[in-house]
């Protein structure tokens, strides 16, 4: 039962309502409890759900497009194909459940707790997102092209392939995320923490990371042309074999770096950045670099 009625008249009411029919009523499900419910294809677009709970749901292909959702409990619900398109979560539990292929586009999601959630293949383009934490959720090819990101954690997630084209991302954390072939390209990351996370192969090109962290950070083989890291902290990171042609350098911390291989930088952009007798230089040698050394050059270029 939900506000007094069965489910299935909620939902046919609901659908009466969508359709501007008089004889209809918008879906708002106040406190009500809907653990292991089956509502495979369901349309509560535009509803409201408040401190409702949706344990072991199966919610499959539901359209929750521009609805709002305000203190629910989703965990380990089934999500999977969902249409979130324009929604509002607000301070909402979806740890451990299923958003495999879930359109989140335009959502606005403020302090909702994803944690080892699956959301492989979702889209979050354009979202708002704040606070929100997305420990070791798998966001495998999940795509956040243009979405604001603020405040939020993304510790220990699978980021293979995510796609972060012109998102911007302020003061997030990324610690010992994984995410070989990530694309953050014409993105601000301004003050976030990527220390000890692997972005192997990931493309970073043109993309603002003033203030960053990426201590002990694995970036090898990544493009990060013409990328800006004023200020980074780049100390113990690999960054064998990066790209860094224009990349910005200017009081970025490489003690303890390893750039062996990396390519594309000049004498210029090195002597900018702070190396001590710790750092690989990409020719092989230690530092710290000296102007005029060549060691700015790998080996063999």
């Amino acid at each position: 039962m939900a506000n007094g009625r069965s489910l299935e008249e909620v939902l046919e009411t609901h659908a009466r309502w969508a359709e501007e029919e008089s004889s209809g009523f918008r879906c708002i499900l106040d406190r009500e409890t809907l653990n292991e419910a089956k509502l495979l294809g369901a349309n509560l677009q535009r509803a409201i759900i408040k401190g409702s709970s949706f344990l072991d749901a199966d919610m499959s292909g539901v359209n929750l497009s521009r609805a709002v959702v305000d203190c629910a409990d989703f965990g380990r619900a089934i999500l999977t194909g969902a249409d979130l398109s324009g929604v509002q979560v607000i301070e909402t539990q979806l740890c451990f459940s299923w958003l495999t292929g879930a359109i989140l586009s335009d959502a606005t999601i403020r302090n909702t707790n994803f944690r080892r959630a699956s959301i492989r293949e979702g889209r979050f383009q354009g979202a708002v997102i704040e606070g929100c934490k997305f420990n070791e959720a798998i966001l495998g090819s999940t795509s956040f092209h243009h979405a604001r990101i603020a405040t939020s954690d993304f510790t220990e997630c699978d980021l293979e392939k995510a796609q972060f084209y012109k998102a911007h991302a302020r003061v997030c954390r990324f610690v010992a995320a994984n995410g070989p072939g990530a694309n953050f390209s014409n993105s601000s990351l301004k003050e976030c923490v990527f220390s000890r996370a692997a972005f192997i192969g990931a493309k970073f090109f043109q993309t603002d990371l003033q203030a960053s962290n990426f201590d002990r950070a694995i970036l090898t083989d990544s493009d990060m042309r013409e990328s800006q890291l004023t200020g980074a902290d780049l100390c113990r990171a690999e960054l064998r074999n990066v790209r860094l042609r224009g990349a910005r350098l200017s009081g970025a911390d490489l003690r303890g770096a390893d750039l062996t291989g990396a390519r594309e930088l000049t004498a210029a952009q090195l002597a900018q950045a702070r190396s001590d007798e710790s750092t690989i230089l990409p020719n092989g040698a230690r530092g710290p670099f000296r102007r005029h050394s060549g060691a700015e050059r790998p080996v063999g270029v």
